[in-house]
């Protein structure tokens, strides 16, 4: 009620995360998040002008109009064939539902067949292809590789016999260290042994 009589009435909109030549990347339904008053936010939705942030569904989640490459209004898409096919600027496109951990995602996306489940068809993925290209598949790992259980710690004492042993290296090679009359300086033949 308040925010009829204020004008921050929430504005819904779909995001859309990447377009390819027949496929919509789709994060879902959001409430448009800005300081403007609701009809601003319309106009400049409905111009394809918006600048600010979308709250997606029921998250806290909030995506910055920039890491999108579209934000339609509800009424501007429709969703077709349980929301696997929409239609949307006089064309049909087919829909890939992008998953929450790629909504920040800034690389492209990559549409694959849903193995889960025949609902939805497609789901995004990140494509890390460009990072198959740099992996050499003969090269070994550098070092000793060891696997523990995820509840074993490292020795509690290791870092401390390390720090011991090089400072007892280093007082050795600067003929410094604690003399046999507790005071603190250069050692002489007699303290050295």
């Amino acid at each position: 009620m308040l925010g009829k009589l204020f004008g921050k009435q929430p504005v819904r909109a779909w995001a859309i995360k990447q377009i390819d030549d027949a496929t919509l990347h789709l994060c879902g339904e959001g409430r448009l998040e800005s300081d403007q008053k609701s009809k601003v936010m319309l106009k400049a939705l409905q111009a394809g002008q918006f600048h600010g942030g979308v709250r997606m569904g029921d998250t806290g989640i909030v995506i910055n109009t920039r890491r999108l490459a579209a934000v339609v209004p509800l009424e501007a898409l429709q969703l077709l064939d349980d929301g696997n096919t929409a239609e949307w600027n006089g064309r049909h496109w087919a829909v890939s539902h992008v998953p929450q951990r790629a909504w920040l995602f800034d690389g492209r996306l990559v549409a694959e067949p849903n193995l889960l489940s025949s609902t939805p068809a497609l789901v995004s993925r990140e494509d890390v292809g460009h990072i198959r290209q740099n992996v050499r598949q003969d090269a070994a790992p550098p070092g000793e590789v060891r696997f523990r259980p995820v509840n074993a710690t490292e020795d509690p004492e290791k870092d401390l016999r390390a720090a011991i042993e090089e400072a007892q290296r280093r007082r050795q090679q600067a003929d410094k260290g604690w003399r046999k009359d507790g005071s603190w300086g250069a050692l002489d033949d007699v303290d050295k042994e």
